[in-house]
């Protein structure tokens, strides 16, 4: 019997040291049928010079002109996948490692619940692997935004596979008729929010979302932001959160817009007496560029 083919998708962002790591995990896999295409976001280092010296014969490599965002650059991945008739599509941070037979029971899913449209791993963190980083969660429209069951000990979790709102976008294998039917990424996100988005249309269209514990990886946590622009995730998360709940829950949006206005006026209180200014500028930012109508990439990097 024919096992699916699987193409694995890394996005990579001046990440080569990180991504060269989560390449040498998945090629310990034990799960045979699979195919990796690196997608760089037009890296400005010797990321794809190094990718091609090393990994040239072991992967597809396939590089933008330009830094489309997480959901750009995941986009031409899961493109270039169904061109090439791939039975699933596995999304995978490149800031990740993974356990040699993680791959396994996020298929059996599938093969047990007939209505799954994707299925996560327990993402646990990369520098305390026994704690839990994301083991799927819940969209709270009126907070306009997908919480993960998160930060705490394998021993306090119950490992029982469950059904769930969402899963992040660090790592998600999603069936291909669900790509084909319900559509890829939402480039006006750009970056953040826009996993939850996709959950979001593929429980709508009917399908199931599931978290396979006995499926493991290791994240480590906002590697490819956090380092160059520290109030970058601030901005897009504030901006994304409002059009996110205007375009999925539109009788919901003046809450969340009153939530979001109350939660981020009482942070701003403290980043003013703390002096983190740059953090206030980056949600203002956020709230005059959604009603600016300025989605997808900005200029914005402070």
């Amino acid at each position: 019997m024919r096992k699916p083919t699987v193409y694995i998708i890394i996005l990579n962002w001046n990440g080569y040291k990180d991504t060269s790591e989560l390449l040498e995990s998945l090629f310990k896999i034990t799960y045979e049928n699979y195919k990796v295409i690196v997608v760089d976001n037009n890296s400005d280092q010797d990321d794809v010079e190094n990718l091609k010296l090393q990994y040239g014969n072991q992967i597809q490599l396939v590089c933008c002109r330009d830094n489309l965002g997480f959901a750009g650059g995941n986009n031409v991945g899961i493109k270039s996948s169904l061109d090439q008739n791939a039975d699933y599509v596995l999304l995978l941070n490149n800031d990740t490692v993974v356990e040699p037979g993680f791959l396994e029971p996020l298929l059996n899913k599938f093969d047990i619940e007939d209505q799954a449209g994707i299925v996560g791993p327990q993402i646990n963190y990369y520098s305390e692997p026994k704690r839990v980083w994301s083991a799927g969660g819940r969209i709270s429209k009126i907070r306009a935004s997908g919480f993960a069951l998160s930060d705490m000990l394998e021993t306090e979790n119950f490992i029982t596979d469950k059904s769930v709102d969402f899963v992040s976008g660090c790592c998600m294998l999603i069936k291909e008729e669900v790509l084909k039917k319900v559509g890829l990424f939402d480039e006006k996100f750009f970056l953040y929010v826009e996993d939850a988005d996709l959950c979001f249309r593929v429980k709508k269209a009917g399908y199931k979302i599931f978290i396979a514990h006995h499926s493991r990886i290791f994240h480590k946590v906002n590697t490819s932001t956090k380092n160059i622009f520290s109030v970058l995730p601030l901005y897009y998360t504030t901006r994304n959160r409002l059009y996110f709940a205007k375009k999925n829950f539109p009788y919901f949006f003046y809450l969340t817009v009153l939530y979001v206005s109350i939660t981020m006026l009482l942070k701003s209180l403290v980043w003013l007496f703390t002096g983190q200014i740059r953090k206030i500028t980056a949600v203002q930012n956020g709230f005059l560029d959604f009603f600016s109508d300025r989605l997808g990439k900005t200029e914005y990097n402070n």
